[in-house]
């Protein structure tokens, strides 16, 4: 039976030329051999497939459109690979955490689905750390490819992985070499057992260690790096041919240029695959990108289906027990909870000061995943809000510590930081046009002053406790409640409906905006 035929999006692609000495040096492809670059059936050419953000495993229905799941990313890859055998697949990262369906299975179905389609290669994400690194390891070790990290390192200073900074991989008559590069592991993780080192720097080492090893044609960075960053990769890492980088917009593949290398990124959650057709012609390999949708149009491959089935079954099984009804829904219209009182995060900063009977409930905004309108909350509910699994600890913090805290997290309010404090049981003010560390003002407790000499107990994740998002002014308080034997945030969150049997929650002024 044929293939259904993917769509491909007409995105106007400059066709780069690569020299085929290793490093691989690129300059403009004159009109007539970008048009070569259409041709994969050569014998010298290859293709990669490249995706990232797989934190669903089903088809994701949202703003409208109904895109990805791996039963349908299956039948994509097939088809290039019927285009031109010599295709290698690429994972770019994240496939634990950042969604209940992440949250709850923490990628391990993900890694089974990728195991059976044929991925040749995967990177790191930060949300591959959402349950520490021991899980991040498991996931390794339960992958039947590769992993690599040029710039994750261990306590030691070896790279996470033992397959070492890079990888080389014949495509056909192509030898294609990867380097694996990712950021901000300290929104997702905070631990000192595992270290981000320079990026650009050790893309610098990772190439030059690769091409001093192997004979190496064509360069490519998988990175989990926005398009900015990832511009000045390429110009500060010449002998990079191309760079795939994480997804920019939800509904929409971005290839855009640094000078002759081509920076990718496809939609998220699998909404698009990114397609780099490399071709040889003469003493030059030719690099033309393209995008393929991954959406309604494309069959579902039948076995990766009954995969989602189960899960979509299991899922419904487990978490639709309710647990109160929604009289005032929990909203977060466009990431308020990183900028400003919510009720959704008022309400669960509430859930932790109650399950512990403290001074101070506090919740990292960038911790609040999801919304719940109503009319009944449920389980599904309570861990769609808190996937990560973080648990609620209580800490005996100084007065100075808090105030400390309080503008460490609303210190990247600009860019919309994780770190933004959503309270109960306190108040302040800030102003985002303050200085960065002046931004505070107006901390009161239970409606007092507070007193920067005094103590108070805070329900807080040990997300947060650990210095995640830069927070730190907790890490000098002393432990009341320790991770180990305290409840998950979404735990605190379903006991709170529970004894409320009714979620009725507002703005009270706990955070006020200043000029």
């Amino acid at each position: 039976m044929p293939r259904p035929l993917i769509r491909l999006l007409s995105i106007p692609a400059l066709a780069i030329v690569l020299a085929a000495s290793a490093p691989a040096q690129a300059q403009a492809a004159p009109p007539d051999q970008a048009a070569d670059a259409d041709n994969p059936r050569s014998s010298n050419s290859a293709t990669l497939v490249y995706f990232n953000d797989a934190h669903e495993i089903g088809p994701v229905l949202s703003g409208g459109q109904d895109r990805g799941g791996v039963a349908r990313l299956s039948t994509a890859i097939d088809t290039v690979r019927e285009d031109n055998p010599a295709t290698s697949v690429v994972f770019g990262g994240d496939l634990a955490g950042g969604t209940l369906f992440g949250g709850l299975y923490k990628g391990f179905p993900m890694v089974d689905a990728f195991n059976k389609i044929g991925v040749d290669l995967a990177n790191f994400g930060q949300h591959d750390f959402d349950f520490g690194i021991d899980n991040a390891r498991e996931l390794v070790a339960a992958s039947e490819f590769p992993w690599i990290t040029s710039n994750l390192v261990d306590a030691e200073g070896e790279p996470f992985v033992a397959g070492g900074t890079w990888e080389v991989q014949r495509i056909g008559k192509v030898r294609v070499g990867f380097i694996g590069l990712t950021d901000a592991i300290d929104t997702t993780l905070a631990s000192d057992q595992l270290d981000e080192t320079d990026p650009v720097e050790a893309a610098r080492a990772a190439v030059a260690d690769m091409t001093a090893t192997e004979k190496v044609d064509v360069v490519v960075a998988v990175t989990q790096h926005s398009m900015d960053d990832n511009r000045v990769l390429a110009q500060a890492v010449p002998e990079i041919d191309a760079i795939f980088g994480e997804e920019m917009a939800e509904y929409e593949a971005v290839i855009s240029y640094s000078g002759r290398v081509p920076l990718m990124a496809p939609e998220g959650n699998i909404g698009s695959l990114i397609r780099l057709d490399i071709t040889k012609k003469g003493g030059e390999y030719i690099v033309a990108p393209s995008v393929i949708e991954v959406d309604h149009t494309v069959t579902p491959d039948p076995s990766l289906r009954q995969l989602e089935k189960f899960y979509e079954a299991d899922m419904a099984a487990n978490l639709s027990t309710v647990l109160a009804t929604v009289q005032t829904p929990l909203l977060n219209p466009d990431n308020a909870v990183r900028r400003q009182e919510t009720a959704l995060g008022n309400w669960v900063a509430d859930a932790f000061r109650a399950y512990h009977g403290t001074q101070i409930g506090w919740m990292n905004g960038g911790g609040l995943r999801a919304e719940a309108p109503g009319p009944d909350f449920t389980t599904r509910d309570a861990y769609s809000i808190a996937p990560f699994d973080n648990k609620v600890m209580v800490v005996q913090a100084s007065g100075a510590g808090i105030v400390a805290a309080l503008e460490q997290g609303v210190g990247h309010v600009d860019i919309l930081g994780g770190g933004f404090p959503q309270v109960s049981g306190i108040s302040y003010s800030y102003s985002p046009s303050a200085a960065v560390g002046s931004r505070v003002s107006n901390v009161r407790v239970a409606g007092e002053p507070i007193d920067v000499e005094s103590t108070y107990s805070v329900a807080v994740t040990n997300y947060v406790v650990g210095g995640g998002d830069g927070v730190a002014g907790f890490s000098g308080g002393s432990v009341l409640v320790p991770a180990s034997g305290a409840p998950s945030d979404a735990e605190a969150i379903m006991a709170h409906a529970k004894s409320l049997g009714v979620v009725d929650a507002t703005t009270e002024g706990r955070i006020t905006v200043l000029p």
